[in-house]
């Protein structure tokens, strides 16, 4: 990757324009995913802390286990609290949800200070010394637990930002956990053009993150006040493109583990509402009600952009979606029926 950065700009944007024509989508989308792989090499290769993150969420899911054709600027980043002081299991000791409120608290404030003295300067350091000072960086002034990069841009488009977001938090967990391998697209059409086509990446498992987004739409089924948070159609795309792939067998053979992503939300992100104690496999909700629907179809709609390859209307996104929560209904009063044999 980092000898294109020194191609000359005529040649770098040949690149980009012939796998954009290859795949139907942009030159500003081909070259934001070369920058996104890059900065993502740079992390988990050559940053001060780089054995301390984990990659995971939508982009984890789309770059590194192909489950998903959807493009998106933010990377989300799990940091290892231990490096902010913390032992393994501290963050998990009991406490009153206003105690857990304080505690999350100092977390996110230790973590801010992190990004901000610490791994931000350093990711700076680094990449000035493949782009030189053409690159930015700088804190989200909406987010203090993002990293924004400013790359040098050679398309000019409204709709692709070019910037790309790290979004790194601590209060997160990554097990199970494996090592994915992902390189940006113009590598897949010219791979004689890199000596480094693509880089290993520590990724949460795609298993967990099905059960993630699961629990995150249990959460809004059961939303009484205010609107479903902007662009969060996406959790119900994800989640039916993950459902028609084998990740969802394997998420379904390991029930345990929408236990554990249940119980650390009602931990770490406790809502009166959200019932999280619900989200087992015989009660979870992933369908909304109809007004909600009606709002996730027009942000469906809107991110129409950001999707591409398959693109299944809502209406059989959420069809699919329907016919999901039953047979995981279905599967739970199996289990219930038919208790494992004690050993």
């Amino acid at each position: 990757m980092y000898q294109i950065v020194n191609e000359s700009i005529f040649n770098r944007r040949l690149l980009f324009d012939e796998t954009a024509k290859d795949m139907d989508i942009s030159g500003p989308t081909v070259e934001k995913d070369f920058w996104v792989c890059f900065f993502l090499d740079i992390l988990f290769h050559q940053s001060q802390d780089a054995t301390r993150f984990c990659f995971k969420g939508g982009t984890s899911l789309s770059k590194g286990y192909h489950v998903i054709r959807r493009f998106s600027e933010d990377i989300d980043l799990i940091l290892d609290w231990r490096l902010l002081g913390y032992s393994r299991d501290e963050p998990y000791d009991k406490r009153t949800n206003t105690q857990q409120e304080a505690f999350n608290d100092v977390v996110n404030e230790k973590t801010e200070e992190y990004l901000a003295t610490s791994l931000m300067p350093n990711l700076k350091s680094l990449a000035e010394k493949y782009v030189g000072e053409s690159v930015r960086f700088h804190i989200g002034n909406d987010d203090r637990q993002t990293i924004c990069i400013a790359y040098p841009r050679l398309f000019h488009d409204s709709y692709v930002i070019p910037e790309i977001r790290l979004e790194i938090g601590a209060l997160a967990a990554w097990t199970p956990f494996t090592n994915t391998t992902i390189q940006p697209y113009v590598a897949e059409f010219f791979p004689r053009r890199f000596k480094q086509a693509d880089t290993v990446i520590r990724t949460v498992q795609a298993k967990r993150t099905f059960w993630e987004k699961a629990v995150i739409l249990h959460k809004e089924a059961h939303r009484v006040k205010g609107k479903v948070p902007e662009r969060y159609a996406r959790h119900y795309y994800d989640l039916y493109m993950l459902s028609q792939t084998p990740t969802m067998d394997e998420a379904l053979a390991d029930v345990e583990l929408l236990n554990t992503v249940a119980s650390f939300n009602q931990k770490f992100y406790h809502s009166s509402w959200a019932q999280y104690e619900d989200a087992t496999l015989e009660k979870i909700r992933l369908v909304p009600s109809s007004e909600t629907t009606a709002r996730l179809a027009e942000d469906y709609l809107s991110m129409q952009d950001m999707l591409f390859g398959n693109k299944p209307s809502f209406d059989v996104i959420m069809e699919g979606l329907g016919k999901l929560e039953s047979e995981m209904h279905e599967l739970g009063a199996i289990t219930t029926s038919f208790p494992a044999h004690e050993q």
